[in-house]
């Protein structure tokens, strides 16, 4: 029976799950200022009839309720989510056409598309949704001021410059809050990746010294066993040093890319040269997968699948003697998938977790998984090789 096991502890919200939330507040308490506002502003002329008035509150109630509860639903695919910035910029554009313009109660309402994309998308999205929002109300009223003489009025007096700072300042919202967010989710991932360098260097420390340790008592051993001529002990005791040497340099080797991992290459061209690497001085037939465009991944995210892949052949050569070693990454509409397989030996995971030395390298694998907001599952059974499948949401795999 293949033994598998999954991360179940709960995880903290990630930066989307917390933009969108922000986003559902701002909608919703704006559409409430909207209502307040339309009772002392009507929506177009005094001619218009009050039930059409309800109409668009009740429809505007009903698409807000929609955005409110359900804020990451309509984000699970990445392309759909630029069909549903498109859709929300369009709503938001006719909703302050019918309503009265510049007049219109939903001014503030309507930059919530603006904000959805500074928050969650590129600067030059941001800006492109600020100039479609903006855009359309000024030409309106341009058109109308010169199309009819009725409507002049609209260039003079303060009209105008209500229209410029309007527009400009759906373009401010855009730059101002996509560089302040941007400017955070950096200095997070810098710090991220100091802390993870010291982390790497603690183990490294470590390792060497605990290496060192044996070593010194085993040279000790093997050098009163030649004195004493037991050959096959001396043997045995430098064949277990040779060995302990070995680890020692690869875990080295390891923590020295770990700690490059920063380099100006993409993820794909960095795990594509490590496994190389790796089955070359480990004498294992190792294959790797991966989409031939390059994913456009945070600082920190990069780090974290770079050590869970170096993790997780680190733990092949270990233990698992196997000849065989296929690494995938795959970009998948659910997200990134990562997927480590070996044909070796295999364990039962319940024995393996319950060896308090066993289980570290399982463990830090889950955590990173779960820095990320993902799950990473480990397949195993004596005899039928291990399996490490690592899956991160679609919202983490695009900067």
């Amino acid at each position: 029976m293949t033994t598998t096991s999954q991360a179940g502890t709960r995880k903290p919200m990630s930066y989307e799950a917390i933009a969108s939330l922000f986003l559902a507040l701002y909608r919703f308490f704006t559409y409430l200022l909207a209502v307040l506002l339309v009772q002392v502003i009507p929506l177009d002329t005094p001619r218009e009839p009050d039930a059409q008035v309800y109409v668009i509150l009740g429809l505007v109630a009903l698409y807000t309720l929609l955005k409110v509860f359900s804020p990451l639903l309509w984000q699970q695919r990445y392309p759909l989510t630029h069909v549903v910035l498109g859709f929300d910029t369009l709503a938001c554009v006719l909703l302050l056409m019918f309503t009265g313009g510049l007049d219109s109660g939903f001014l503030l309402y309507a930059l919530s598309p603006i904000l959805t994309a500074s928050l969650l998308f590129k600067e030059r999205v941001a800006f492109v949704t600020a100039g479609v929002v903006s855009g359309p109300l000024v030409l309106a009223h341009a058109l109308l001021s010169n199309w009819n003489a009725d409507f002049a009025w609209i260039m003079d007096g303060n009209y105008l410059p209500l229209l410029i700072i309007y527009a400009m300042f759906c373009f401010l919202i855009a730059m101002l809050t996509y560089r302040t967010n941007m400017n955070i989710r950096q200095r997070i991932e810098t710090q991220a990746v100091m802390e993870e360098r010291m982390r790497i260097r603690r183990e490294l420390h470590d390792g060497v010294a605990q290496a060192l340790g044996y070593l010194n008592i085993k040279t000790k051993a093997v050098r009163e066993w030649v004195s004493s001529h037991d050959t096959d002990r001396a043997l045995s005791g430098l064949e277990d040093i040779q060995k302990v040497v070995k680890d020692t340099y690869e875990d080295i080797r390891q923590s020295i890319d770990s700690l490059s991992g920063t380099r100006m290459l993409p993820l794909t061209e960095t795990l594509r040269e490590y496994v190389q690497e790796f089955g070359e001085r480990n004498g294992i037939d190792a294959s790797f997968e991966a989409p031939d465009e390059t994913m456009k991944l945070s600082s920190a995210t990069e780090l974290q699948l770079l050590r869970i892949a170096h993790e997780a052949l680190n733990n092949t050569r270990k233990h698992a003697q196997a000849s065989k070693i296929w690494i995938r990454l795959a970009d998948t509409p659910d997200g990134l998938e990562l997927v480590v397989k070996d044909n070796g030996r295999g364990f039962s995971l319940d024995e393996h977790m319950q060896e308090s030395a066993g289980h570290h390298g399982l463990i830090i694998m889950k955590e990173r998984a779960e820095s990320l907001g993902g799950t990473c599952d480990v397949t195993s059974n004596p005899g039928q090789g291990t399996q490490v499948r690592v899956s991160i949401p679609p919202e983490k795999v695009r900067l």
